[in-house]
């Protein structure tokens, strides 16, 4: 019968199963991976330090473990869970099963437990520290305690998985797995001398700079960057491993003598120290990138590459000086993936291009710091001192769109309002994305974290703000259109997205700017409570409906005029009292859609853009319409007024006044890359 084993989080979640592998107790930062082959490799890469990792996939050694695929000598994670263990091994390499391997590496399993439900938890909450024991007289509190006493951040576990003398290395891939032409041309002549920073370095790293023409010397992470340059080599790399990489200033200091006097290529741990080296800084991410499925984009190209990565920290572009490029960003949160100075032939990525396992797109990588040590070869490269201003050009994930893009991305928008008759929520995205600008944050904070229209509302901690109830919808409906055209950055496809929503609805052309600089992380997002609220209680103590729509606008440079223009765009739409809690749950005019029916519009015709907002709050003659506080002091306010009454005689007058408001709006809080291109009708 097999034995028992209990997985405690540090949430307080308890998760039984049975144990394969050693056996005892183990605490350490539990991780989920999402690929679906490769487990060998992930259990003997370095980088999984202290951490538990949870497979995904569901089945697990089917393969076994055979002697040639280890990315290292032993395994370095503390725990294994999964939702099936394969008791059957099935392949012709095979010389172990899992379960064998385990137990010589005395590293513990738990399986049967529900590892989508684990990983779910962890999308939600972040990384979670946990425990795995076998051992049924330590209590679930106790293994709370120590899971909650534990802690990656700060650690150095690059100690203690680099080796401790320096080695060499020849051995390139093997010529039945070469896929690569580039490295086949090489036929295994060394041309370059590499001293390559072992941080936890993967196995296959070594094969593919040996592959492309290198041979290796590998060094201690502590080793100093003098002897280093005393070994006069025409490149130095530094390897992936694992911990937190502001707890390694050793590594930082010996970049820093580096960087300028040779060629330098970072994977992973290793893009984080030059990272710093260059002048930036290292943040923790909420759950970390693991897997063989992350998307990226090569800023300079638009090439889109599917990348194998593992870790746990990023890099804030932010905080990088300006000759930084930032030259991949990871298109499932905008993090920075690669970084690139070309003045001191210094390159980066965050994922891993020599995959083990994983795609190979990302292979060019090695080809890219062979030009470099070759160009390093004809011309002295010399260093030049790094600027200490915020390069808040980095944080760029879209360049401006070319024209075939914009127009097809229109098209593509166009064709989902006809189909889903969603203009009204693509107007409030816009809205909501750009809305929550601070003129006086601005002063204070970089781009794009002063608020504004930069993209920054599709990631969860601003999407999760009391009023963007429903908008998750509204970005659904983009997200295709993102992929298809991935050159567009979230910024101009959302307020895109508004314009082409107003004039399919008959209201007038916007001639929007394109080429903003999207927000990258979570960590842009701003905080709740700068969105108009629809009703008293009014926040700050504002004691009228008017009072509290200064205050919203006013704070993002907006004026009476344009607070009366822009409310003019509740023409289209339906209040929900599911999301606002405002509205009725349908009515005459809503209760068979089109779309998705019920709710209360302001209007009879509520896909209409034009001025009858302003007929019908003047009126309010129409019980099955709304007319909220905030709508009916347009025309009680005595500011507000001339300009309700103005746009309630004249459309003509409306929809001029309005396009200029909806300009200012979409522009609130941008940056741009470059010259914008502006729409043309």
């Amino acid at each position: 019968m097999p034995t028992a084993r209990r997985l405690v989080l540090e949430d307080g979640s308890v998760w039984h199963g049975f144990a394969f592998g050693h056996t005892g107790t183990e605490v350490g930062e539990v991780v989920f991976n999402t690929s679906l082959t490769g487990y060998q490799e992930i259990l003997t890469d370095p980088s999984y330090k202290g951490q538990f990792v949870v497979f995904t996939y569901p089945h697990i050694g089917n393969v076994g473990i055979n002697a040639g695929d280890m990315e290292s000598e032993q395994v370095h994670m503390g725990g294994v869970i999964v939702r099936d263990l394969s008791i059957t091994v099935s392949n012709y390499r095979a010389n172990m099963s899992l379960d064998e391997y385990l137990k010589q590496q005395k590293v513990m399993g738990i399986a049967g437990v529900d590892t989508r439900a684990i990983t779910r938890r962890l999308r939600v909450t972040g990384c979670l520290n946990g425990a795995i024991t076998t051992d049924p007289s330590i209590s679930d509190e106790e293994l709370l305690q120590r899971c909650k006493s534990w802690t990656i951040v700060g650690k150095d576990l690059i100690k203690e998985v680099t080796c401790k003398e320096p080695y060499e290395w020849k051995e390139g891939t093997e010529e039945e797995w070469e896929f690569a032409k580039a490295a086949k041309s090489v036929n295994g002549a060394a041309r370059y001398k590499v001293v390559a920073y072992d941080y936890g370095i993967k196995t296959n790293i070594l094969r593919r700079l040996a592959s492309f023409g290198c041979d290796v010397t590998v060094v201690p992470a502590d080793f100093p960057a003098e002897k280093v340059l005393d070994m006069n080599p025409d490149g130095v790399f530094f390897s992936n491993g694992p911990g937190d990489p502001s707890a390694v200033p050793y590594a930082v200091d010996n970049a820093k003598k580096i960087l300028g006097k040779k060629p330098a290529f970072g994977i992973c741990m290793g893009h984080q120290v030059l990272g710093q080296a260059l002048g930036g800084k290292t943040f923790k991410l909420k759950f970390g990138h693991h897997g063989g499925n992350h998307p990226l984009r090569h800023t300079p190209t638009g090439r889109i590459e599917i990348s194998a990565q593992n870790h746990n920290f990023a890099v804030d572009p932010a905080t990088l000086p300006d000759e930084v490029e930032v030259s991949l960003i990871n298109l499932n949160d905008g993090t920075c993936a690669g970084m690139l100075h070309p003045g001191l032939k210094a390159m980066t990525v965050q994922s891993h291009p020599e995959a083990s396992p994983g795609p190979h797109d990302s292979d060019v990588a090695f080809e890219q710091f062979i030009g470099f040590m070759a160009e390093a070869r004809k011309q002295r490269v010399v260093g030049r001192p790094f600027s200490r201003t915020r390069a808040l050009s980095a944080r760029v994930v879209a360049m401006a769109p070319s024209q075939q893009t914009i127009d097809g991305a229109r098209a593509a928008i166009a064709a989902v309002i006809k189909e889903k008759h969603c203009n009204p929520i693509l107007i409030r995205l816009a809205w909501h994305d750009a809305g929550t600008y601070s003129v006086e944050a601005a002063k204070q904070l970089p781009h794009p974290r002063a608020g504004g229209a930069t993209g920054s509302i599709r990631f969860k901690p601003e999407m999760s703000h009391g009023a963007n109830a429903g908008l998750p919808n509204a970005l659904a409906l983009l997200t295709p259109i993102k992929e298809q055209f991935p050159e567009m950055g979230w910024a101009d496809l959302i307020q895109l997205a508004s314009a082409v929503a107003v004039q399919e609805a008959g209201g007038p052309f916007i001639p929007l700017r394109l080429g903003r600089k999207d927000a990258a992380s979570e960590e842009d997002c701003t905080p709740d409570g700068r969105l108009p609220a629809a009703a008293a209680p009014f926040p700050a103590g504002e004691a009228t409906p008017a009072q509290h729509l200064r205050n919203v606008f006013y704070r993002m440079g907006l004026n009476d005029q344009e607070i009366v223009a822009l409310s003019g765009a509740h023409t289209l739409g339906r209040a929900r009292p599911d999301r606002s809690g405002f509205g009725k749950e349908s009515t005459k005019y809503t209760k068979d859609g089109p779309g998705a029916p019920g709710g209360s519009s302001w209007t009879v015709q509520w896909l209409k853009f034009d001025n009858s907002y302003f007929r019908d709050i003047y009126e309010q003659k129409n019980a099955d319409l709304l007319v909220l506080p905030t709508d009916a002091c347009i025309f009680e306010d005595e500011a507000f007024k001339p300009f309700a009454e103005k746009y309630l005689a004249s459309q003509d007058a409306f929809f001029q006044d309005y396009v200029a408001a909806h300009l200012k709006l979409s522009e609130l809080g941008v940056e741009w890359d470059g010259e914008p291109v502006t729409l043309t009708a």
